[in-house]
Formats: C-alpha cells, structure tokens, sequence
C-alpha cells in the first residue's frame, strides 16, 4: 500500500520579490509535512513532564477549589500522592483555618478576570507541618475562551530567621579552621623559638667562650703590637656576639615567651610589661585580680591574650607617645577581661579607618575566634582604652 505525498505549497522566492518578478513568475516548492496524527498526545506528555520536572508546586483547581491536578513537587512538599487528593475540595484540607478565606478570595479574583501574584499562603502538609508558599494563579482558558480551571504556582518562602541561620554551620566550621590554622601558627612559633633558644643560642654562647679564651690566652703584655690589635679584635668579637644574642633571646621570646608555657598567663604578663617599661621607659602597671593569680586557663586563650597584649604595647611605642601604661586582668560570669590603657595622644576614628589598623583587625579577629569580641576606644589628648573579653568554660574559672 502506498502512502499519499504529503502536500506541497507554491511560493515566490525571496529572491524574486526583492526583484520585482510576479509570484508566477519564479516559483519555489517547499515541501511541509503533515502532522503526526498523536500530536495531541505528545503535546500533553510534554507538558506533563515539565509539570513534574519544576521545583515549585503546581496545583490545577475549579473555581470552588477542587484539585483537578498536582504536581510532583506537590506531592513532595504536602506528602500527599496526586491520586489520593485528586477530586479533593483544597481550601478543606490543605489551607488553615484562618487563612481559608483569604484563599478563596483570591481563587474569585482570578475566575472573574484578575490576578493573583505574590500572595503567601501555608500548605498544610500529611504530618501536620505548615509549609508557608508564594502563589501567582492565573486562569486556564479552552479554546472558545471558557475556563477550563485555575492554575495556582506556589514557591516555598524561606523565612529571614532561616536565612540567617542556614550560614551558621558554615561560620562555625570557617572558625573552626581559623583556630586550628591560628592553633598551628603557635606551635610553628614555639618550634622556632625553641630552636632559636636551644640551637642558636647554645651555639653564639660557645663562641663567646672561645673567644674569652682566646682574649685571656693572647696578653698584650708578652705580644707585639700585631697581636695586640688581634687582641682588640677578639674583645670587639666578643661585644658582637654579645649584642646577637641578645637579639635571639628577644625574638625567641617574642615568637613565644616561655614563661607561658612553663608558668601560665600572669607571669608572661608581668615579664612583658617589665620588659617593655625596659626598653621604651613607659611605666607600665599591671593589676591582676586574686581570682586569675591561681587561674590555669586554656592554652588558646592564653595565646590570644597575651598576642593582644603585645601588639597594644607594640601600638604604644609607636603612636601613643604615653608615659603611663595600665594592664588590668580579671574574669566575670565566664569571661577572661583584659583591658589596656594609656594616657598618650588618644585614638581617632581616622587611625581606626587607615591601612595601618591591621594590627587592630588582627586582634578583633582573635577574639572573635574564640566566641568574644574586641574593643578600643580613644580621644585625642585624652589617651586610649582597649578591651578584649574571651568566653572561658566553667572549669577553668574559679
């Protein structure tokens, strides 16, 4: 059996028009195909999958609310099947009490010709568990312009407190690694100023005793003058190493005081403010409450109090131009409170705002990484106040 040609259609080429040329004067032949005879079917499969395929819950209902159709999503959020809501009056079931009437205003509204765009309603879903929608609902028109139903779109609102709480498991595990970065950045310190202590130093500290020897050894009195500047040598040799390691003992210390690790915060404490009214003449108090003098706290604690410490007094030497330094340690309800305070020039809000406050944001961000805060306050003339206050578990408190 022979299938028909499909029908074919005679037109005037582009070309020909552009010219001038009648439309039987240049033909063309262009073939178009018939129709499948299921395009109907294939048209409905189509739309129903991209029904099933969107993440927002498409219902189709009367105009009295009755679900004529639902969706995938549907189904997921409500967990409730298509099969078993299907002829089901929807404002009964699945709209709250108090909102019912608001929803079937809003079902009128959109039978009589209006929109509905925006409007939040909640779906109560198979367990009891309210799911708070956005709907936009439009009419379904037939072919000769009568409504076959109501389309209502609802996409799922997430409230800002959920918003706000969703990147809480994230920071938490950003701070986490934070410390644990800030954690290893410590121990690298106490590595190096170990090996400053124990390696360099033992090292410059023989060299100095070979070169006393070598000083006792060579006596100007039995030698000519060319040993005597060898001699001179030697002594200069010696001031040299003197003067280094010097300045290993202070970076070894400053990478990490070993009072910390052997006797605790208070006495770090104490060594650093003498040190620093050595070396700058600052005098520099510190007051310690009785509770903290016995106080054993956590080591990332100590760390942190004792770097903020550091870079206040560091601060100090090179803006502040104080002649007084106060350091003040005690703890309330939980928290370690450290405060520093100063009676130089005072902090403005322009050198808060400037490049050089890293320092200042390095020591904020140590406190927050522990769960507490940081602040510093200033008047010009007036001196400046800063405060770091750190959460500490109960049994490490007295």
């Amino acid at each position: 059996m022979k299938h028909p040609r499909p029908p074919f259609v005679t037109v005037a080429s582009p070309y020909a028009r552009s010219r001038g040329v009648r439309p039987n004067g240049r033909l063309k032949t262009v073939h178009v195909p018939s129709l499948p005879p299921n395009l109907g079917e294939l048209l409905d499969a189509s739309y129903r999958s991209l029904l099933d395929a969107s993440s927002s819950a498409i219902l189709l209902l009367s105009p009295e609310s009755i679900i004529l159709g639902w969706n995938r999503a549907a189904e997921i959020i409500s967990g409730w099947s298509a099969h078993e809501v299907l002829g089901v009056r929807y404002v009964d079931r699945y709209v709250p009490v108090e909102a019912r009437a608001a929803f079937l205003a809003a079902l009128a509204r959109v039978t009589d010709g209006g929109e509905v765009r925006g409007c939040e309603f909640p779906l109560m879903g198979r367990t009891g568990f309210q799911t708070r929608l956005s709907w936009n609902m439009t009419q379904v028109v037939g072919q000769y312009g009568d409504i076959l139903g109501l389309m209502a779109i609802g996409t799922v609102v997430v409230s800002e407190t959920v918003q706000e709480e969703a990147p809480r498991p994230v920071q938490a595990q950003v701070r986490s690694e934070a410390r644990r970065v800030q954690s290893a950045v410590e121990e690298e310190r106490r590595r190096i100023a170990r090996e400053l202590h124990d390696e360099f130093g033992q090292a410059l500290t023989g060299l100095k005793f070979d070169l006393a020897w070598c000083g006792v050894t060579l006596t100007p009195a039995l030698m000519p003058s060319a040993i005597a500047e060898l001699v001179r040598k030697v002594q200069m040799m010696s001031r040299s190493v003197d003067a280094l390691l010097g300045a290993v003992r202070e970076t070894a210390a400053a990478l990490r005081p070993a009072m910390l690790d052997d006797l605790g915060l208070v006495p770090a404490l104490e060594c650093l403010g003498a040190t620093f009214q050595q070396r700058t003449g600052t005098r520099c108090t510190i007051d310690v409450a009785p509770a903290m003098a016995s106080t054993v706290l956590p080591t990332d604690v100590a760390e942190a109090l004792l770097r903020t410490t550091q870079e206040l007094l560091t601060n100090v030497t090179r803006h502040a131009a104080a002649s007084q330094v106060h350091i003040q340690l005690s703890q309330d309800a939980g928290q370690v409170n450290l405060v520093v305070t100063d009676n130089g020039k005072g902090l403005t809000m322009e050198n808060l705002s400037t490049s050089n406050s890293c320092g200042l944001r390095g020591m904020q961000e140590r406190a927050t990484l522990l769960g507490g805060h940081f602040s510093i306050v200033g008047k010009p003339g007036g001196g400046t106040t800063a405060c770091a206050s750190v959460p500490v578990a109960e049994g490490f408190v007295s």
